[in-house]
């Protein structure tokens, strides 16, 4: 009895599993998480430089080219000490689809 109702739980998320919507959610770590600024785009640029409003600067960045599943999702680099002004691109050389911005108080260290 316990062999049939595994069958049929695995048969029904089988099932289930196949009928998933096609809109559904990116899955974790596909785009790069909104931060301060959220998802910028960088005009179909390979590289943008990014600069700190004034009495912050940049501890973060997160830059996506790409699909996740071809190898070019969301590259994060961290600042310590933070920065006033970098210049940011994806490791793969492809276009920036969106980047976003952690931002710290704090002075010129850049």
């Amino acid at each position: 009895m316990k062999r049939l109702l595994a069958t049929a739980a695995v048969a029904a998320l089988s099932v289930l599993g196949a009928v998933a919507p096609a809109s559904a959610a990116p899955p974790a770590g596909a785009v790069c998480p909104g931060w301060d600024t959220g998802h910028l785009g960088a005009g179909g640029a390979t590289s943008t430089t990014i600069t700190a409003p004034d009495g912050m600067v940049i501890t973060g960045v997160c830059v996506k080219a790409g699909s996740a599943q071809q190898g070019n999702g969301p590259e994060i680099t961290y600042y310590d000490p933070g920065v006033t002004s970098v210049t940011i691109w994806h490791s793969s050389g492809k276009q920036i689809s969106h980047y976003s911005v952690m931002y710290s108080e704090g002075g010129p260290s850049s």
